[in-house]
């Protein structure tokens, strides 16, 4: 009898520990989950991944648009395509994965027949047991014939990433042919002469219908070649309105066809005659757990 009825509180006070036990489990393992965010993730924000604020606020597609510092992350063809002399600095944050990145950038195509920019951008994205840290530099270059545009730029990664280190020259290539309001692009990125961690050679297929002063949809398509036994592929489709010349509104969305992964992207760009400012949202809405999202914004500066 003293048994029985001591049996109570004591289960009572093991029942009262898994109670209390119950939410830790659950903090460690959310701690657990967030702690896998690597910067080689699929979409993880990340240089492979995120373009400038234009670009990315459309998709990232835009290889067949690309007319100004755009152009420098998506096809270095594109810059010969306007007369142009723009400084443009860049931030992106996303305090959940985390990441951070800031981008400085100036193109000028009005100097010489050869347009020509300059891009340098440091990055930090990952948690610790997967986390990606550096910078990387590039001059870009290009040239028109007639309405078609060939480009390229020479790239130096300085990388810490969790494939190892990324110490290394890289080349882009690009064109970019325009007939009338359609134009149509192809790109390579990262050719170099030995795989590089972190920064798989890639190439895009483009097409877009618009001009620089009304609106413009594109299609591009991206693939991952550093495996060609099992090529990664991607589709992005983005518009742009450009309302009274002073206002940009754009949108896109991006799809990762192996991996079966959405995400979602929105921006709005201020324009005066001195320049411009934008600001763009990204979130993943299918696919993997999770819901990560970002912020990227930009000031655009017209030297000329």
């Amino acid at each position: 009898m003293l048994r029985a009825s001591g049996a109570p509180p004591v289960a009572g006070k093991a029942r009262s520990s898994v109670m209390r036990a119950i939410p830790l489990v659950v903090l460690a393992c959310a701690f657990a989950a967030r702690a896998q965010n690597k910067a080689t993730d699929p979409g993880a924000p990340w240089p492979v991944s995120v373009d400038l604020p234009r670009a990315t606020s459309m998709g990232g597609a835009h290889a067949a648009i690309a007319t100004s510092n755009d152009a420098l992350t998506v096809n270095p063809a594109g810059l010969a395509q306007l007369r142009r002399y723009h400084l443009e600095v860049d931030g992106l944050t996303d305090p959940r994965f985390p990441a951070q990145a800031l981008m400085v950038s100036i193109v000028d195509s009005m100097s010489s027949p050869v347009a020509t920019g300059l891009l340098f951008s440091r990055w930090g994205s990952g948690q610790p047991g997967g986390r990606g840290e550096g910078w990387y530099g590039g001059l870009a270059y290009s040239y028109g014939i007639g309405s078609t545009y060939l480009g390229g730029m020479t790239k130096y990664y300085r990388f810490a990433t969790p494939d190892g280190e990324a110490h290394r020259f890289a080349q882009d290539f690009g064109l970019l042919s325009k007939r009338g309001n359609f134009g149509y692009a192809l790109v390579v990125q990262n050719i170099s002469t030995s795989s590089i961690p972190a920064f798989p050679i890639t190439a895009a297929a483009a097409i877009a219908w618009g001009n620089d002063t009304d609106w413009h949809i594109s299609f591009d398509y991206k693939a991952d070649l550093s495996d060609t036994k099992n090529v990664k592929s991607k589709i992005a489709g983005g518009g742009e309105l450009l309302i009274e010349q002073v206002m940009a509104l754009r949108s896109g969305a991006t799809f990762d066809a192996t991996r079966e992964l959405w995400w979602i992207s929105a921006g709005v760009a201020l324009l005066t005659e001195r320049g411009g400012v934008q600001i763009v949202w990204r979130r993943r809405v299918a696919g993997a757990p999770g819901f990560d999202q970002f912020f990227e914004g930009g000031i655009t500066l017209y030297l000329e």
